[in-house]
């Protein structure tokens, strides 16, 4: 916790938020290009998702093969659409304040399956509005709708994780006395 009087609490309380963003940010450049494994995962519980609800899809590695009436269409899950940046922007913003406890950060880190929820969701949207319209209209869903859902998910996810934890700015009324 931020302790403003205690150099050494203070001290260690940047060196450990710092080290958390770090890894983050060091996890990006490691990564990249492939993000393993969160592709694999991400295509695998898009897969269950989809054949649960009907859908018929198969599973390939970070490529899902759905049948679509009259042919496969096979989505390749970049780490774009794995939803790795918005974990990344949500862990950042949330070790980067000081004022937040540790208690309250790992709160946060339980919001982490509500992310991944939202992202399997909103791929699976895509794809089956190219299941029931066309590939192209799973394309246009993709590159408009589904970007600004999961943009949405992630501030909604950020809003309640500071109204839980208390830390949403309130307005102080000071009440004169007469």
């Amino acid at each position: 916790m931020y302790v403003k009087d205690n150099k050494m609490g203070h001290t260690l309380d940047i060196g450990l938020r710092a080290s958390i963003i770090l890894a983050c940010v060091a996890y990006l450049i490691i990564g990249y290009p492939s993000y393993e494994p969160l592709p694999k995962i991400t295509a695998t519980a898009d897969t269950f998702f989809l054949n649960t609800i009907g859908i018929h899809t198969v599973n390939t590695g970070r490529f899902i093969v759905v049948s679509f009436p009259g042919a496969d269409r096979i989505y390749e899950l970049s780490s774009e659409c794995c939803g790795l940046i918005l974990f990344e922007m949500f862990f950042i913003a949330v070790f980067l304040v000081p004022s937040f406890s540790y208690k309250h950060r790992f709160i946060a880190v339980l919001f982490l399956p509500l992310l991944f929820i939202g992202n399997i969701v909103r791929i699976a949207l895509g794809i089956i509005i190219g299941y029931q319209i066309s590939a192209d209209a799973s394309v246009f869903f993709h590159d408009t709708f589904g970007q600004i859902l999961i943009f949405i998910w992630v501030i909604v996810c950020f809003l309640v994780w500071l109204k839980i934890t208390k830390n949403f700015p309130q307005e102080r009324i000071e009440v004169k006395r007469i």
